[in-house]
């Protein structure tokens, strides 16, 4: 089976194509150019490098949030149109599932994986795994509460993960000293190819009329409009 999938949770935007669990293409762009720029193209791209009609994919899979609202809404309706037009059916999965396939070593024990999304205004967007289960589900919570719902948990590390790493980093420290740890930069943001696994082991799969947004909670707009 070959599986397109794609992340435009993010400001980066990802896709990989898997033909029965081998990794055919997988890539990320991050630049300024907005993800209704950018994403067509990198599917055609990921196409043409893989030697493959988008008729050749048998499913598709993205993210459902949380992320960027913007970025979200394109993904989805992207993926949406080409269920449609090929009636193909799709994964729909969390964007912190997808975060936690990046990063998980199943080698390594006694480890919790925290993905963190930047939710801006002090909050992320963020869950827990240890021992491939889920232990927090996916929240928006202020950064500190968040903190001390993993400070419960016995484990030997604390593995932080995603874009809400660099502006919380100096609090995560501070709070968990030596108990934590920080994935690598290029992990830091969604892949086409662990939005994929993570789909095909976690996500739900629907056709086109039910690929919808899980946002986590309101945006600007919605907070504004209910402040008046």
């Amino acid at each position: 089976m070959i599986i397109l999938g794609i992340d435009s949770s993010f400001k980066t935007a990802s896709v990989g194509i898997l033909e029965d669990d081998k990794v055919i293409v997988s890539y990320t762009l991050n630049h300024k150019r907005t993800h209704s720029e950018k994403l067509l193209e990198m599917i055609d791209m990921a196409l043409k490098i893989a030697k493959l009609d988008i008729s050749d994919i048998d499913a598709f899979c993205v993210t459902k949030g949380p992320g960027s609202f913007t970025g979200l809404r394109i993904g989805l309706a992207t993926i949406k149109g080409l269920c449609h037009a090929l009636n193909k059916p799709c994964y729909l999965v969390s964007t912190l599932d997808a975060l936690y396939e990046n990063v998980y070593a199943p080698y390594f024990d006694d480890i919790i994986y925290a993905p963190i999304m930047d939710a801006r205004r002090g909050e992320v967007y963020c869950a827990a795994y240890k021992n491939n289960e889920k232990i927090i589900e996916d929240s928006a919570l202020n950064i500190n509460l968040f903190l001390d719902k993993l400070n419960k948990f016995e484990c030997r590390k604390i593995v932080f993960t995603g874009d809400g790493v660099v502006p919380n980093k100096n609090i995560i420290s501070d709070k968990l000293l030596d108990k934590c740890e920080f994935a690598p930069e290029h992990l830091l943001f969604g892949s086409g190819e662990a939005v994929i696994s993570a789909g095909l082991k976690y996500g739900k799969k629907v056709l086109y009329n039910d690929i919808l947004p899980e946002y986590l909670r309101m945006s600007q707009a919605e907070r504004l409009k209910n402040e008046i």
